[in-house]
């Protein structure tokens, strides 16, 4: 085989070798489920939900101008002064709920015992007594207008490159960057649990000493980085999956459109290959330093490894200020660029310069960690039993 074609197979076999079809279908299926189950949890509920029946008297009928409307699961029928007298003391069977009108607009609610199904039916009494209480008030059709409409607010957004459609998808705008990071961060997670356990058990078992007469060390790791950023970006896609599905069903109870006009398509493509490009690095990264550990459960360094999720965590505090000056930096700086470039170019307008400069760097960076880890692993296999020394890797990085 050329060396494309063992890079290939050195990738598919390490992607195969933890991913498990059975149990990849189960997660699909329980997902599935899960979003059915949300998405007609409505009709659900409709269909097992109990009517509570009730009844409702009005004092003084002649006085009373308006009648309440009740909700649709506590159906009122009107009651007689004779049997209210009776019901106040002891409600029938057939009965749930008495409720008694006075003519101050009060209410007065005859249950058996408090359940929660009461609530809805006392916040409907609630409103609509108020509003009548309003409507008896000797005020000019000013003073109600100022009563019953809230004050208008206006924003004026001095930026000419904000347009209505940006406003009206603010929420998906502001959601969108946390949700983009929180998929950066399981499959940095996943590379980090996956990286660790396989190329340790390796150098226990002492596989990969036979493995390395065939194939080059710089070879075996291209497999591996490749083949674990292959599971990262399953774990990411299947927790994109999952997310979009509670953004349409969020979006069917809200009664909102579910469809979504993202138009800037170009920083949307961007951010998929800087994230690609980070999972690479990350696991590049990983992978150089997981070759230095010989025994996991009692070395000290497997803390150290946590050192390339700090950009990740730091990205968290400063979401909400795309344009500042750390997010700049951190958005340029090749380390941290695959996460803080996404969230800003879909949240803000990166100028030209910084995009090109972020990128070429990250480039640049993922080279030169995937020829590290080519020398930390070829340095690494040869230490069994122990560990190198922190000189001993220095060098390596040194080349």
């Amino acid at each position: 085989m050329n060396r494309s074609q063992q890079l290939k197979t050195i990738a598919w076999w390490e992607f195969k070798r933890f991913f498990k079809w059975k149990q990849e279908l189960i997660s699909i299926a329980l997902l599935a489920i899960i979003f059915l189950v949300s998405a007609g949890w409505g009709v659900i509920t409709e269909v097992f939900s109990e009517q509570h029946q009730g009844a409702i008297f009005y004092q003084n009928k002649a006085e009373q101008s308006w009648r309440f409307e009740a909700p649709d699961d506590v159906p009122l029928r009107a009651a007689g002064s004779m049997e209210v007298q009776q019901w106040q003391q002891q409600l029938p069977d057939d009965l749930d709920v008495l409720v008694v009108i006075s003519p101050s607009l009060e209410a007065e609610l005859v249950v058996r015992e408090k359940d929660d199904w009461q609530d809805g039916l006392v916040k409907a009494l609630e409103q609509q007594l108020q509003q009548q209480r309003i409507k008896q008030l000797t005020l000019s059709d000013q003073q109600r207008q100022v009563i019953n409409e809230p004050p208008a607010i206006t924003t004026t957004v001095q930026s000419t490159e904000v347009s209505a459609q940006d406003e009206d998808e603010g929420g998906f705008s502001e959601a969108l960057p946390m949700l983009v990071t929180v998929a950066i961060t399981v499959g940095v997670f996943t590379g980090f649990g996956l990286m660790m356990m396989s190329i340790t058990a390796e150098k226990q078992q002492r596989v990969t000493e036979q493995l390395l007469t065939i194939i080059s060390p710089t070879q075996w790791m291209d497999g591996k980085i490749l083949g674990i950023t292959l599971h990262s970006i399953k774990s990411m896609v299947f927790l994109g999956l999952f997310f979009t599905g509670i953004g349409l069903v969020a979006s069917m109870f809200s009664g909102g459109d579910s469809s979504v006009s993202f138009d800037r398509y170009y920083g949307a493509v961007l951010s998929v290959v800087f994230v690609l490009l980070g999972l690479v690095l990350i696991n590049a990264m990983l992978a150089g330093f997981s070759a230095t550990i010989d025994d996991p459960n009692h070395s000290s360094r497997s803390s150290v490894m946590l050192l390339p999720l700090l950009p990740v965590f730091l990205s968290f505090s400063i979401i909400d200020n795309p344009d500042g000056g750390l997010a700049q930096v951190m958005s340029i700086l090749p380390i941290s660029s695959f996460v803080m470039m996404p969230v800003r170019l879909l949240q803000t307008d990166v100028t030209w310069w910084q995009q090109l400069l972020s990128l070429a760097l990250l480039v640049v960076f993922v080279i030169w960690m995937r020829n590290v880890a080519g020398r930390l692993f070829a340095m690494g296999i040869q230490f069994y039993g122990k560990e190198p020394s922190w000189k001993d890797i220095w060098n390596a990085i040194k080349g």
